[in-house]
């Protein structure tokens, strides 16, 4: 059976380089494998072996004798043993225990006597290649297999990062939910009463919201919802946060800031709300009522500084709605 009879690698046809520094053994092996259908380089001297070793090309199976100078046989074997997927056979006139022992620690794949028996050859040659096509195709999958698992991981970690995120978001809005909001307030409270740094909590309420849902029906009441919550978007700085808290109330978490300091941007927040129209009666306009409250100042725990905002937010409903109204220090301004 000849190569071209075998499995090629991926596209590449066997190669097999021959060690020996009698030029008419080299010469005689290297017609019999190119006739097999081999591709063959030759070295007539270990020296010239390293040499093609150390290149860029792949051989799939190194014919050695052990017999050479100055480079001995087995200091090629060794090189070429490094080389992940290549076979090596040995080749010598001079058959010994210390040989064949040295052979099997080297790690070859076979010892053939000189002089050699060229069908004995051809057997060799053909599974050694076959091994060598074995271990660099299981070295393919392996890597293959590395890469998908790598992609999976991946793909894993999106899937997870993506269910993670519908727990923390409102469905209808796209804002942060009631949930985030509480991990965020208890981070924020923390931070605060460690640092000292002011943190301050804006309740939010869409004025008249059951109105607009009874005249103009709960599409409309959403719609509406969504109109403000991208409002709060665009409104808000790189550092707050806006969540929804349920209903037609939300929650702005603005950190390292004053009530005082907090006042302006809700005020804008304010303006701009109420230059959206109702979706479906652009003659009807949006407005919210806000209720501010910080840590440390008017509260210390999660509980205490909602029930205040809520309270200053109900104080705004009742001064008239859309406006922004202060908690200060447990009572309201």
């Amino acid at each position: 059976m000849g190569a071209r009879e075998l499995d090629r690698f991926h596209g590449e046809d066997p190669r097999i380089l021959v060690v020996d520094d009698n030029l008419t053994v080299v010469e005689v092996i290297r017609e019999h494998l190119l006739e097999w259908g081999y591709e063959v380089t030759t070295a007539r001297s270990g020296v010239e072996a390293q040499k093609h070793l150390e290149s860029q090309q792949r051989y799939h199976v190194v014919l050695a004798d052990i017999r050479m100078s100055p480079v001995s046989g087995w200091e090629v074997i060794r090189q070429a043993k490094e080389i992940e997927g290549t076979q090596v056979v040995v080749m010598t006139g001079f058959i010994s225990l210390d040989n064949s022992l040295e052979a099997i620690r080297h790690g070859v794949f076979d010892f053939l006597e000189k002089p050699l028996d060229f069908e004995r050859l051809r057997r060799v040659v053909r599974n050694a290649v076959r091994q060598s096509h074995l271990i660099l195709e299981n070295r393919r999958l392996v890597e293959e297999l590395e890469r998908k698992n790598l992609d999976l991981e991946s793909e894993i970690d999106k899937v997870r990062e993506e269910l993670e995120e519908l727990t923390i978001r409102d469905e209808l809005t796209g804002l942060y939910n009631y949930r985030y909001l509480m991990n965020l307030l208890e981070q924020e409270i923390s931070r605060s009463l460690r640092y000292g740094h002011p943190a301050t909590l804006a309740m939010i309420d869409l004025d008249d919201f059951k109105k607009l849902n009874d005249t103009y029906g709960h599409s409309a009441g959403n719609k509406a919802l969504k109109a403000i919550a991208t409002v709060f978007r665009d409104s808000i700085r790189a550092a707050d946060t806006v969540c929804r808290f349920g209903g037609e109330e939300f929650a702005v978490v603005l950190p390292m800031t004053t009530p005082e300091q907090a006042a302006p941007i809700l005020d804008r927040i304010c303006q701009s709300i109420r230059r959206q129209n109702i979706p479906v009666d652009p003659s009807q306009h949006l407005t919210i009522s806000v209720g501010v409250a910080a840590c440390p100042r008017d509260a210390r725990d999660i509980d205490n500084l909602i029930r205040l905002a809520d309270q200053a937010l109900y104080r705004a409903k009742e001064k008239g709605k859309d406006r922004v109204v202060l908690a200060t220090k447990g009572a309201l301004q």
